[in-house]
């Protein structure tokens, strides 16, 4: 190759611009899983928390999907819902504060008082990005996160899909020129230790619960009507939260942020679908839903409000999470009912 020159590669419909450079020196990094490691810092760090579903299973990534990395398995049937919701709308919603893509989104959001018993809603829920594993950290914080050093981390992982590709570019975007809104904190994290870190600086105490929602992993997508079956907050009323997504990437990156205040319920949902058919939805799952409680500064043009004639700061706006999110809150904000604490999917 030569030095400075520019080639453009297709990556699905996007036409992504990278500047070629030498990589000679570039050593591609292999994809251990250190799930003891992860699990033994989890324990030591957080030993009132069982580790959340969302965790457990990038320590146990399914070997058909190769780590999330060449295209097959998640790469092919999960990507659309995520490319869908997530994936560009972090980088055209976060990044311009909640003005496009993710808060543009029909069906994915709803007002707060939706969620009573016997409501009939069409919910949508994103399907997870990948399960690709965890890197050490020491190995995680070598590598640049950087939009500029596309090319390098391509050349990493290779052999990398068109799929995961894209997704690298998006989530180098996001990372690197994210526009947050008004109080809001987020961090691209790299490692369980980021993680946890973060949400222990937000929340300002390392006694920290994790939750994950039981949800396919393929998420809902609008159209397929459910049945609130029970509600219950998880935790509230008014505390704060963080809530991290994976993103897809060929190993552990989660998009971390706090839009707070937020209220969280645990949202059982039954399918009315009469189960004929492809493609029949889960006829049971427990969702979590997380209620913004100020939306002053939301956008006016959010489809939400104005299905509702709302303006920004009029009603909270709540919204499900994917199977591979993972929402942190202080136990002492942690809904208790009876003796027991109240547990999805932990």
């Amino acid at each position: 190759m030569c030095s400075g020159s520019q080639f453009a590669t297709a990556v699905g419909d996007l036409q992504v611009t990278i500047e070629a450079r030498d990589l000679a020196e570039v050593e591609r990094v292999e994809l251990p899983n250190p799930a003891s490691m992860v699990t033994a810092y989890w324990q030591e760090m957080l030993p009132h928390s069982p580790m959340p579903t969302a965790i457990l299973e990038l320590l146990n990534p399914p070997t058909d999907v190769n780590q999330g990395v060449h295209g097959n398995g998640y790469d092919q049937v999960y990507g659309n819902g995520y490319d869908n919701g997530y994936i560009n709308g972090y980088s055209n919603s976060y990044g311009n504060g909640y003005s496009n893509g993710y808060f543009h989104k029909a069906n994915l959001h709803f007002l707060e008082d939706t969620l009573k018993p016997g409501s009939i809603i069409t919910p949508y829920i994103t399907g997870i990005a990948t399960r690709a594993p965890f890197l050490r950290r020491n190995i995680a914080d070598s590598i640049p996160m950087s939009t500029k050093n596309f090319a390098d981390i391509l050349a990493m992982f290779s052999p990398i899909s068109l799929i995961m590709a894209d997704g690298i570019r998006s989530a180098l975007d996001t990372c690197e020129h994210h526009h947050p809104i008004e109080g809001e904190e987020r961090v691209c994290a790299t490692s369980i230790e980021s993680v946890v870190e973060f949400a222990v600086s937000v929340l300002g105490t390392h006694d920290l619960r994790a939750f994950s929602p039981d949800v396919p992993a393929e998420g809902i997508m609008p159209g397929n009507r459910y049945k609130v079956a029970a509600v219950r907050t998880v935790a509230g009323s008014k505390g704060d939260t963080v809530t991290c997504h994976t993103m897809r990437f060929p190993f552990a990156v989660f998009y971390c942020h706090a839009i707070n205040p937020t209220r969280v319920y645990a949202v059982v949902l039954e399918s009315e679908e009469d189960g004929s058919g492809s493609g029949t939805p889960e006829k049971t799952m427990e969702a979590l839903a997380v209620c913004h409680l100020d939306t002053s500064r939301f956008d006016p043009k959010t489809p939400l409000f104005v299905e509702h004639n709302l303006r920004p700061g009029d009603a909270s706006v709540c919204h499900f999470v994917s199977r591979d999110s993972v929402i942190w809150a202080p136990v002492a904000a942690v809904v208790t009912h009876g003796d027991e604490q109240v547990s999805i999917a932990e």
